[in-house]
């Protein structure tokens, strides 16, 4: 097992010293096992947990419990020693039971995906909680606008009017899947509080000169300065999101026409590569490190994969931090891209060729911030417009 770890985390791109230590847990791992009579066929989460207990019971408490543990859980896993958690003996409550079946509904019926789901249940679940009876069965009875407003007043306390909106859909979404399952006898989503709607400012881009001090944050000559190179020049010249940068993958990027394929929102688009995008490309390719998918932007540590895209704006916010500026993250960037289009003399077609928008009134917003041809438009005072 010792030398299966070993081969798979140089497969994961582990550095030897970061690997010496995973294995050594894993030594003794086997030790301890020993110790309590435990056989391979036996590992499971609770056997871990009680491990980790006593390891840290020790006088003197390695550092390796706490930086490893995870890496090792991961190889066991992998490696088929470690299965998915077994279904607990009990069943579960009659509102976890719910849970399940609305989440099956939501992703059967209405084809939604799984971060949408995991959103869903987050800020919606808890209701289901709000009408358990004392002898955990659902009361659906008990179910009316009065309770929902007060779950939701109370869950969205916390936040901003965005993330009120989205537990209002979250909630709504809940109780159409009771009524269509027959739990509801009538619908409630009418009756419940809408959050006062959120004030769209206009779009805000970023400054040549703030272009320029993120690109000179960076060493261009080092591994993680041309990537991050690559990144903000991708953004600010393509105007992808963050998540279209990080889905991005060597396959999508084709050299010898000069193109490269973006998988937006529900659509894939073709963009012109530009030479300076090209150039920061390449500059970044040649030193990419092996890597365990295809993606153009993959992250440093083991395991070394795919970027998320909080991890892409996560360089942008960076960069600025460390350029001295106001900080910026990445949409600002694909803001900035529409606006040079616009700028230039675009028309809010090829605007939305860039950005990949579906409709057109999505791209309308940065129609408002191309203050020349808007100056055009105007009537000086006193005349009449013809």
């Amino acid at each position: 097992m010792v030398e299966e770890c070993s081969g798979w985390l140089a497969a994961q791109g582990y550095s030897p010293g970061s690997a010496a230590g995973i294995v050594n847990l894993l030594k003794r791992l086997s030790l301890w096992m020993r110790d309590v009579d435990a056989g391979g066929d036996e590992i499971d989460g609770e056997l871990l947990d009680r491990f980790v207990a006593a390891e840290r019971s020790r006088d003197f408490v390695c550092f390796t419990v706490k930086d490893s543990m995870g890496a090792m859980r991961r190889f066991l896993t992998a490696g088929g020693y470690l299965g998915v958690a077994k279904a607990e003996a009990c069943p579960a409550t009659a509102a976890q039971a719910a849970v399940i079946q609305w989440c099956s509904w939501m992703r059967d019926q209405r084809g939604l995906t799984e971060k949408t789901i995991d959103a869903r249940c987050h800020f919606a679940a808890g209701l289901l909680d709000e009408v358990t009876t004392v002898d955990g069965t659902m009361g659906w009875c008990h179910l009316d606008a009065a309770v929902v407003n007060e779950y939701v007043t109370v869950r969205g306390r916390p936040y901003g009017v965005v993330t009120r909106a989205h537990i209002v859909d979250a909630v709504g979404c809940l109780l159409r899947w009771a009524l269509s399952a027959g739990y509801l006898d009538r619908d409630l989503t009418a009756g419940i509080l809408k959050p006062p709607g959120t004030r769209r400012s206009l779009p805000r881009g970023v400054s040549a000169e703030q272009i320029a001090a993120l690109l000179a944050a960076g060493d261009p000559g080092t591994v993680i300065g041309a990537r991050d190179r690559a990144v903000v020049m991708i953004l600010v010249r393509l105007g992808l999101r963050a998540g279209e940068a990080a889905r991005l993958r060597l396959d999508d990027i084709d050299w010898a026409g000069g193109r490269v394929t973006v998988a937006g929102k529900g659509r894939e688009h073709t963009l012109p590569l530009p030479v300076d995008v090209g150039e920061a490309l390449t500059a970044w390719l040649r030193l990419r490190p092996p890597a365990l998918d295809r993606a153009v932007f993959v992250r440093m540590r083991a395991p070394r994969r795919m970027m998320t895209p909080s991890a892409i704006s996560g360089i942008i916010a960076r960069l600025s931090n460390d350029a001295g500026i106001d900080q910026i993250h990445a949409h600002r960037l694909r803001h900035t891209a529409a606006m040079n289009v616009m700028a230039g003399g675009g028309s809010l077609s090829e605007a939305k060729e860039l950005l990949g928008h579906v409709y057109t009134a999505t791209t309308m917003a940065y129609a408002k911030v191309d203050l020349a041809s808007l100056r055009e438009l105007v009537v000086p005072f006193g005349q009449v417009p013809r």
